[in-house]
């Protein structure tokens, strides 16, 4: 929504009535009058989606939304202080319509709203921050009145913190933690009809997978809790590509929501909110200079980006250029993967889940690396097929499945071994479920071409006795075979085909492989496990063999004819 000269006057000229009205409706409107003293610097043209995003979550338009932006794009001022004050003052003006009979079920009033943040802690300071913004806003009281008129305890005062409060035009407010479900929030008969949600993820929960499951988890489940009539919007900074808000934005946008994602600077180099921020310092020297107003003059990026780094973290790149990979420190060469995504092509074939590239070649050398989650719709269950007798050696097949259970993918990989002219098959062995998949295969596929592991001497680099069959990934294990595909990719020795490997290995960091061996848990580790398949497959190329001849042939001696 533009705001036309006509609004303009509207809000400066026109009655108390006309003007209450007219913000009651629009979330920007009541924004712009009544939260003027925010507003240090003209809107990023991304404001204009926010204010439209909130408006429409509030009048039912959509169910969800997911803004995922930099710090300091307002998104909390917006979404928090100025949005659930709307929520509050405008529900004075629909029972004043309702109370003259006029129909307002096209308004979208909200009666019961839950803010959820990791700790609890911080949504109670949102509901400081709202009461105080209720108490102490002239212009708003001016025109709907208090609309909160109850003493605060002198522990809300010192501690900032409300957990809970009525409005008196009738509107329910509690704050709680992202941790508990939402089942069971009821208020009289009303559930919760409008959920925020705000920091849900920061560096602690990026770092457990046992808390980033259990918030998962909790998000997952929080739809049952809520009346299909309810709203919900997450605010969050993109801290991991798998954790809860990379989780959150999937979600949103599978079920039909909207998902902003904004960092400071986009890919094409252009500044998002370019009357607040500057690239360089130079600039910022040279536009600042007739600036008086301290609070109004433009940011340096540059500047910005050496004072969140001074630590020696990447501060700058996670929390305003939203790329965590970037501060994890990749461990392929991203360059190098975007290279290979673009020439990646279609499969050939699909058989029943298994991509298939190339045909089976008999004097080929095939080997088959797989990867065994769960199959409770966590982590997948993955193979990758690698003709190692091309030049250069070629992926051609790949599988992922996050259903099929550990023993039936026994099965999966001998039918896939089978389309290969029974090649060799490394199953990893780590897990309870990796062990239970390589017992079925022992049982239905020749061990003969089923991987045994043969630890070496350390001295004298022989073999020590007959090994164990199945790949055990390890500390020892573990960074050999990454570096080995590393340089197999980089080097021009290994062309992957598959895109979905090829942006798991574009996302993987040393912070992941330094988490690889150990315990896994649920959602968190989904995203690597074609990239784990793949480099045990390759792994195969010191062991792999042709297949050969299935029976001896030998010619009969020549009998020479005669009378």
């Amino acid at each position: 929504m533009k705001l036309t000269k006509q609004k303009i006057d509207l809000l400066t000229n026109g009655t108390r009535e006309e003007r209450v009205y007219a913000c009651a409706k629009s979330f920007k409107l009541f924004c712009v009058f009544y939260y003027s003293r925010y507003f240090r610097y003209q809107l990023a043209p991304f404001h204009d989606d926010f204010y439209q995003d909130f408006e429409d979550l509030v009048y039912g338009r959509i169910k969800d939304a997911a803004w995922v932006a930099y710090r300091e794009s307002a998104k909390t001022s917006i979404a928090a202080n100025m949005g659930l004050s709307w929520i509050a003052a405008r529900k004075k003006v629909i029972d004043g319509l309702a109370a003259q009979g006029e129909n307002v079920d096209h308004w979208g009033v909200r009666r019961y709203v839950n803010v959820d943040c990791y700790d609890k802690a911080n949504a109670e300071n949102i509901l400081f921050d709202l009461v105080t913004e209720l108490q102490t806003n002239d212009l708003l009281i001016a025109d709907f009145g208090h609309l909160f008129n109850a003493p605060r305890s002198s522990d809300q005062k010192d501690l900032k913190r409300v957990e809970k409060f009525n409005t008196t035009s009738g509107v329910r407010f509690e704050a709680h933690t992202a941790l508990t479900p939402t089942r069971g929030r009821k208020v009289g008969t009303e559930r919760p009809d409008f959920r925020l949600g705000d920091d849900l993820e920061n560096a602690i929960t990026a770092e457990s997978p046992a808390v980033t499951e259990k918030i998962i988890r909790v998000l997952s489940e929080s739809k049952a809790g809520l009346p299909d009539y309810s709203a919900s919007l997450t605010l969050g900074n993109y801290i991991s590509e798998q954790g809860v808000v990379a989780y959150i934005m999937k979600l949103v946008a599978g079920a039909g929501g909207r998902v902003r994602f904004i960092p400071v600077v986009d890919k094409q180099g252009n500044i998002s909110w370019p009357d607040k921020y500057v690239k360089t310092d130079a600039e910022a020297a040279e536009v600042n200079a007739g600036i008086t107003d301290p609070s109004k003059r433009k940011i340096s990026l540059e500047s910005k980006k050496r004072e969140l780094n001074a630590g020696g973290r990447r501060i700058y790149e996670v929390e305003m250029m939203l790329d965590p990979v970037a501060a994890g420190s990749p461990f392929f060469d991203r360059a190098a993967i975007e290279r290979l995504i673009a020439q990646c092509t279609e499969s050939k074939e699909v058989k029943a889940g298994f991509h298939i590239w190339a045909d089976y070649n008999p004097s080929h050398r095939y080997a088959i690396g797989a990867d065994t989650g769960k199959g409770n719709g966590g982590d997948h269950s993955t193979s990758c097929l690698i003709d190692f007798s091309t030049v250069p050696a070629r992926q051609i097949g790949s599988y992922a499945n996050n259903m099929i259970p550990a023993d039936q993918f026994a099965y999966e990989l001998k039918r896939q071994a089978d389309l290969f002219g029974s090649c060799l098959v490394a199953p990893e062995k780590n897990s309870e479920s990796g062990g239970s998949c390589l017992t079925t295969l022992k049982m239905i596929y020749d061990t003969n071409v089923i991987y045994r592991q043969v630890p070496l001497d350390r001295i004298s680099d022989q073999p020590l006795g007959s090994g164990e069959l199945g790949w055990e990934t390890n500390s020892a294990t573990k960074y050999t075979i990454l570096n080995d595909l590393r340089t197999a990719v980089e080097d021009g020795l290994l062309i992957i085909n598959d895109e979905r490997i090829l942006r798991e290995m574009k996302s993987f960091t040393h912070t992941d492989a330094d988490d690889l061996g150990r315990s896994r848990v649920g959602h968190f580790t989904n995203h690597f496990d074609l990239l784990m398949a793949i480099a045990i497959a390759w792994e195969m190329r010191k062991h792999a063999k042709a297949k050969g001849p299935t029976s001896t042939y030998e010619q009969e001696p020549y009998e020479r004819t005669g009378l």
